[in-house]
């Protein structure tokens, strides 16, 4: 496939939109995820179900993908929309397209970030020249112009040099690299979501939620009931599991459970504050949350991370409530301090800030010192409620069932998905804040105390398991093709030894084995190395590979000719037989050291 300039350009555009601000507010759950990215660059190339394949698998690698603090694990708008224009480019099959350009791309894509966070320091310091003069307007347009500008030129850009021009290379590359090493990166890619599923183990892996994993990997292997089947299934398992724990009764709504020192206030149909007088109008107050969910993250940098985006949010509140400029400044000043929380549940903050600035505007007894005093005391609990339970639990719930269907072709898969996420993060942004608003500085201790947070995260925990269990079975490819002689027969190792013993025993064995590493603490990128090097190791060995592809049976002497291959009489054939005995050898050193260091 050949990607014309316009097409190219189209891929850069998509890329940036996914990083920016302007996808009302999902982009980061909607576009930037490779399941969207995927499709998106397939439906630009004309291939939109091998791009959907290309992304679906993608994200299975990265399903614990969390990103918090301003870290990020691996950039995936560089793997997602660079590395499936390549893939498509190339024609490779999608496993051994996933092991070329998708975990490499990421790796490189995550310097990009790291460079425009670093750079978009700059701009908070530009916004500071802005609020001592008072300017609500400069502070907000240097958030959103000069932060999307910067990241127009990190992400566009470069995306459109490497899809335009790098496919040239593409084909000296694929005539480079020997028939075997494809075979054995398709391998390696069929073998990688096995990262992505540990890793979501690990976060919300407990003994006690075991038993639904192991409820949703046999109704996959057994009973062969989809995604979509085996989440209606722990869904009921939560169900009953909460009910059973007098969860229901106990914690059916915001206010029983109160503390007796929390006075308790009357609900209004407007959800507004109830016991003052609105001094902020509606359309202000929903204007400045449009405003957070918008533009909070225009120009995230390392230096003061959401801060920025903390005052541009509260431009409208800040011009009605203070006509003078030096109000206005004194303001902008509070508020251009460092922030940073998790945005749905986070929304609580500014909305209780702006109560606060009423009282203070209405001559109330608020400082400075008091005011940011609420916000960095609540930005920490609630960053770690929400990213627990929207990026841990939920995102990646809806995930996979987006990508079960994603690979089974259907487009309902990534339309599904972007449209229940997209619920998710706005009606949970909405509501917080509302009850920030509404309850103001007490909002932290109405939410922890009632209860429902931790009856949500539990129950969305079973729900997690179960289909997690489910995943194993349908999105880790592993599988032996060797067989063995014996006498004039020969035997299915897959077939008629492990299927028999425990039907999809390799995918579970890999995928717990990778969870086991991470609870060691090794690295997320160590066990991606492991699993290259395991699976090159496995192909040359003639245990996994093409079943297609008839290989001599094991212990015999024409296999043991097939690993010789014969001599070498190019680099690349050379490369193709030695890469793989080096890599498996490196391998196994590794893991003596890391074995040697207690990791």
């Amino acid at each position: 496939m050949q990607i014309g300039w316009l097409q190219a350009l189209l891929i850069a555009l998509s890329a940036y939109l996914a990083m920016s601000v302007w996808p009302l507010g999902v982009g980061y759950f909607t576009l930037y995820r490779p399941l969207i990215g995927g499709t998106v660059v397939g439906l630009i190339l004309g291939d939109v179900r091998q791009g959907m394949a290309f992304g679906a698998a993608l994200n299975a690698i990265h399903l614990g993908f969390v990103s918090t603090g301003g870290s990020l694990p691996s950039d995936l708008v560089a793997a997602g929309y660079v590395g499936t224009a390549l893939a498509l480019a190339s024609g490779l099959d999608v496993g051994a397209a996933l092991a070329a350009f998708g975990i490499p791309l990421g790796v490189l894509g995550g310097f990009l970030w790291y460079g425009r966070m670093t750079l978009g320091s700059i701009f908070v310091h530009w916004a500071d020249a802005y609020a001592e003069r008072g300017s609500t307007a400069g502070v907000a347009a240097v958030n959103l112009w000069a932060g999307q500008t910067l990241l127009f030129v990190f992400y566009a850009l470069p995306t459109f040099v490497i899809v335009y021009y790098g496919q040239r290379g593409i084909d000296a590359l694929l005539a480079a690299i020997p028939g075997t090493l494809v075979a054995a990166l398709s391998v390696v890619g069929g073998m990688l979501p096995a990262v992505g599923i540990s890793l979501l183990l690990q976060s919300m892996g407990k003994l006690r939620l075991v038993p639904y994993f192991i409820v949703g990997f046999v109704a996959a292997a057994y009973l062969r009931l989809p995604i979509p089947a085996i989440a209606l299934l722990g869904t009921a398992a939560a169900w009953l599991a909460v009910e059973g724990s007098g969860g229901l009764s106990r914690r059916s709504g915001l206010q029983p459970d109160a503390p007796a020192d929390v006075p308790r206030e009357p609900s209004r149909r407007s959800g507004l504050q109830p016991d003052a007088p609105a001094r902020v109008p509606r359309r202000v107050l929903w204007g400045a949350w449009w405003r957070w969910v918008m533009f909070l993250h225009a120009s995230y940098n390392y230096e003061r991370l959401q801060g920025l985006g903390f005052a541009h949010a509260l431009k409208p509140v800040i011009d009605h409530l203070y006509p003078t400029v030096e109000g206005r400044a004194g303001a902008l000043k509070r508020h251009l301090v460092f922030f940073n929380s998790e945005p749905q549940f986070g929304a609580l903050v500014p909305a209780a800030v702006i109560a606060m600035e009423e009282e203070r505007a209405a001559g109330g007894n608020l400082s400075d010192e008091a005011i940011n005093g609420v916000k960095s005391g609540l930005m920490g609990p609630l960053a770690g409620v929400g990213d627990s339970l929207i990026q841990g639990l939920v995102t990646p719930l809806l995930l996979s069932m987006g990508i079960s269907l994603a690979q089974a072709g259907s487009l309902a898969g990534p339309v599904l998905y972007a449209l229940s996420i997209a619920a998710v993060v706005l009606g949970a942004s909405r509501t917080f804040w509302s009850l920030g608003y509404r309850w103001g500085r007490l909002a932290v201790s109405r939410i922890l105390s009632s209860g429902w947070v931790s009856l949500l995260t539990d129950g969305a925990a079973v729900v997690g398991m179960t289909v997690v269990g489910g995943l194993v079975v349908s999105v880790v490819q592993f599988s032996v093709t060797a067989t063995l002689a014996v006498g004039q027969a020969t035997v299915s190792l897959q077939g008629e030894v492990l299927d028999a013993v425990l039907r999809g025993v390799l995918p579970l064995g890999l995928t717990l084995g990778c969870w086991w590493l991470h609870v060691r603490g090794v690295s997320s990128m160590r066990v991606i190395g492991m699993v290259f090097v395991l699976g090159i190791g496995l192909t040359y060995l003639g245990l996994v590979g093409n079943p297609a592809q008839a290989a001599p049976p094991l212990l015999t002497r024409d296999w043991v000719l097939s690993l010789l291959g014969g001599p070498p009489v190019t680099v690349g054939s050379a490369l193709g037989h030695l890469l793989p005995a080096v890599l498996t050898v490196g391998g196994v050193v590794a893991w003596l050291s890391l074995r040697r260091k207690g990791r």
